[in-house]
């Protein structure tokens, strides 16, 4: 992909919990030329967004990623059908529980993160810095 511009879509099989694995062999081979760190961040912050869509978003319908031309930053892009559901930052209940930190580790991983809303979809974006 290398600082092409171009964007590629992986699309996800309806009723089914996001097969993770798949998801993030197809991301390294998106980014192939892209530093390992960069990689690992964006496998990282795109998992937990994957989950969060089919978690609280009636599932996810497809992720989509990019390096956009002339800028260090790879922009990932995962769509839902709740538009009216925003994510939003809970403070954490239960410091044992495995839920309540993905939107902290969002904000941490990323340059900048936000979402878009049309007729019936919801994406949730976010920026990693290419290092």
């Amino acid at each position: 992909m290398g600082t092409t511009g171009t964007r590629e879509a992986y699309e996800f099989p309806s009723d089914v919990a996001p097969p993770l694995g798949q998801v993030r062999a197809w991301l390294r081979d998106q980014l192939r030329g892209v530093g390992r760190i960069t990689v690992a961040d964006t496998e990282l912050l795109t998992t937990e967004l994957v989950t969060n869509a089919h978690e609280h978003a009636d599932g996810v319908t497809e992720l989509r990623v990019s390096v956009p031309t002339g800028r260090d930053v790879v922009r990932v892009e995962v769509d839902d059908h709740r538009p009216q559901l925003r994510p939003r930052r809970v403070a954490k209940q239960d410091p044992a529980s495995a839920h309540g930190r993905g939107l902290a580790l969002v904000e941490a991983i990323s340059t900048q993160w936000g979402v878009d809303t049309g007729a019936g979809y919801k994406t949730v974006w976010a920026e990693i810095p290419v290092l």
